[in-house]
């Protein structure tokens, strides 16, 4: 594999918000890492990572579930089952 994919971040997240139990996909470039409030910019989110985004003003807690290769497979995943 080229190590510029090796490097590449993903566009797309699936997040799962524990304050109302809803999950959602977003933009990667939209969520920071909640420890550091850094931007994802050299590897993208681990499953099961801690981030923070802002929607309408507020910050948001959140917990990664799918970067975008494993959100595709997911995807797949629902529609065949």
């Amino acid at each position: 594999m080229a190590y510029r994919n090796l490097r590449k971040v993903p566009k797309l997240c699936l997040v799962y918000f524990s304050i109302d139990k809803t999950t959602c996909i977003v933009e990667t470039k939209k969520i920071r890492r909640k420890e550091s409030g850094e931007a994802f910019s050299d590897v993208g989110p681990e499953s099961g990572a801690k981030v923070t985004l802002r929607s309408n003003g507020k910050l948001l807690d959140a917990m990664v579930i799918a970067s975008h290769g494993e959100l595709l497979i997911l995807m797949f995943a629902c529609v065949e089952g």
